[in-house]
């Protein structure tokens, strides 16, 4: 989620005339500023992952939050489900397509170092300083787990310096190290390393013809193709089976299909200019079909029609798929349409990103910690806890994480 990663710059080429869309005269890099609507894009996916993590401990058990003693609301799992049919995925999308853009200006071997230190510095710090916190405090606050410190914890039980503990449970993996709410930049990161690889393998064709945005045909193509490699691999890995990847690479193998496409076809795309050539009649009927089964995921299981599924349904699978592919198509455009960004609110918390996806784990560990025993009911618990955790993270990185020097130049 760096500026040059995730908030990222739009590239230097002419607009080329296609079906309803107006020829724009052509701008220099230097010239052109970042996309306004993305970067509007960016802070409403952005508010969603602090939503989404502020709302599992209230809606599932989830061993990367704390223990919450009250039983879950029913049936506002759906949230976390539809969430994450397609919001980590646009990421990796609107990652990818602000790829091409930095490594053409900068040259590939600075554009690698560039992701190294916007995305490997925050990664570092994070999975040092942050994360062992989520972990300390689901043990801490567990009442089945005897007291642990902060410094025994990290030290032994997440680095692994130290015999096991004999309490540990047999189901928790020891030592704990992870990358935890992290794991995207070190997948970012990963792809950016492998894209500047490929870079220096295949010289990029300096004559290649602009191509067209993909038609609603190739669109729905791509979501079939999603559908049957994500049912394919979730017969071994269902939804929210973590595993270590080549033993460090923090990966979840049901949805890796979705981010490794659409991180490719975000660099396709922003080769090519796709989101700002995307026909808008094209986005908006996406925009209906991805919008239509969001919603009907909302009524079918908000009104107790389908209370739980398996992940590893192909009608699942394909549900998913295509309201991911709806979406990140449509919200986009929907978003260019509304001209949304330009304002300096948007500017402001556009600048934000990255620092609150780094920051914002530990906020929503207070909140929830500090509502368990408020005398108010657990929905209402719920709202604080999120609408808090928006609001207090961009504060937080805003007025005192982004006047740091360092930071500033790192976030």
């Amino acid at each position: 989620m760096a500026r040059t990663g995730i908030v990222g710059y739009g590239k230097s080429m002419s607009a080329t005339a296609l079906p309803g869309i107006a020829t724009k005269p052509a701008a220099s890099a230097a010239q052109r500023s970042r996309i306004a609507y993305v970067d509007a894009l960016r802070v409403v996916l952005i508010m969603l992952v602090v939503a989404h993590h502020s709302l599992e401990a209230y809606a599932i058990p989830h061993p990367s939050e704390i223990p919450l003693p009250d039983p879950p609301i029913p049936r506002i799992w759906v949230f976390l489900w539809v969430n994450a049919a397609f919001f980590m995925g646009l990421f990796f999308f609107l990652g990818g397509y602000f790829t091409p853009g930095p490594a053409d200006r900068k040259g590939i071997a600075a554009f690698a170092r560039d992701r190294l230190g916007r995305i490997g510095l925050p990664l570092v710090f994070g999975t040092v300083f942050l994360v062992p916190l989520v972990g300390w405090a689901h043990l801490r606050l567990d009442p089945t787990m005897p007291p642990v410190g902060y410094w025994t914890y990290v030290t032994r039980d997440f680095l692994g310096f130290g015999p096991k503990p004999a309490f540990w449970p047999p189901a928790v993996h020891w030592p704990t190290f992870n990358f935890g709410h992290l794991w995207f930049l070190e997948h970012l990161l990963i792809y950016a390393l492998l894209y500047s690889a490929l870079r220096v393998a295949v010289p990029l064709r300096r004559d290649a013809a602009v191509r067209e945005p993909p038609s609603s045909g190739a669109i729905a193509g791509y979501a079939i193709v999603l559908a049957a490699a994500t049912f394919m691999i979730r017969i071994w890995y269902p939804q929210d089976r973590w595993i270590d990847f080549l033993g460090f690479v923090q990966m979840e193998p049901a949805h890796i299909a979705q981010y490794a496409s659409l991180f490719v076809i975000g660099v396709i795309a922003g080769r090519n200019r796709w989101l700002e050539t995307m026909p808008t009649r094209r986005g908006l009927i996406w925009l209906s079909i991805g919008g239509g089964l969001a919603l009907a995921a909302y009524v079918v299981i908000g009104t107790g029609t389908l209370y739980r599924f398996n992940s590893r349904a192909w009608w699942v699978c394909g549900w998913e798929c295509l309201l991911c592919t709806g979406l990140c198509v449509g919200l986009p455009v929907l978003l260019r349409e509304l001209r949304l960004g330009a304002a300096r609110l948007w500017q402001v918390l556009g600048a934000n990103v990255l620092a609150v996806y780094v920051f914002h784990m530990p906020l929503v560990l207070l909140l929830q910690w500090a509502l368990i025993d408020a005398p108010a009911a657990k929905w209402l618990r719920l709202v604080v806890t999120v609408v808090g955790a928006i609001v207090g993270t961009f504060a937080f990185t805003n007025w005192v994480v982004l006047r740091l020097p360092f930071a500033r130049r790192v976030f």
